[in-house]
């Protein structure tokens, strides 16, 4: 769960992301993060769960990562954190270092398609990286029997694929819900 010092740093995170978006900073350079509802909630649902291995495939420029990061200090588990982007995934060590949660974050630079594979039982994903990549590394994952997997931005950016792809798996649940940019919450069947 989120401490006092956690939630400080996602508000300024956010103010940071708010003030680039409307100065306009070209796409690329800007800092994409999860809505600060959308961080409370993940983190609340993932310790709740007692989710002991957590995976995030990108967002590691912070926000999603102190949310999780908190979880796995609850939990006593690990957030294994996979990003492509090098500067964003040291600013994030920097911010997880400075909030005393680096033991429990497991940081893996590069492409998701090549870390994803070596991961087994996973209890709790989130999926907030390049939109197209969304249904392909959702199936990529080793899940345990009732994992959770969360998909931001799914209202933002109307992923009805995804949401299609993930409703169609046997056994399993999955709900949008209006937190935030849009989540999807799937569980896979047991």
């Amino acid at each position: 769960m989120l401490n006092k010092s956690h939630r400080a740093e996602i508000q300024r995170l956010w103010a940071r992301k708010v003030q680039q978006d409307s100065a306009d900073v070209p796409f690329a350079e800007r800092h994409r993060n999860l809505a600060p509802a959308s961080a409370e909630f993940l983190s609340a649902l993932a310790s709740g769960v007692g989710a002991q291995k957590i995976v995030e495939i990108g967002g590691s420029s912070g926000i999603s990562t102190i949310a999780l990061a908190a979880a796995a200090q609850q939990t006593q588990g690990k957030l294994i954190s996979v990003e492509i982007e090098p500067v964003r995934q040291g600013e994030s060590k920097e911010t997880i270092a400075r909030l005393g949660l680096d033991e429990f974050v497991d940081f893996r630079l590069g492409d998701a398609a090549q870390t994803l594979p070596q991961l087994n039982d996973v209890e709790f994903a989130l999926i907030d990286c390049e939109k197209q990549d969304y249904i392909r590394f959702f199936d990529m994952l080793h899940l345990r029997p009732g994992a959770i997997v969360v998909a931001d931005n799914i209202l933002s950016h109307q992923l009805t694929d995804y949401v299609k792809h993930v409703r169609a798996q046997r056994g399993g649940a999955s709900i949008t819900l209006p937190i935030g940019h849009g989540l999807e919450l799937t569980r896979v069947a047991e």
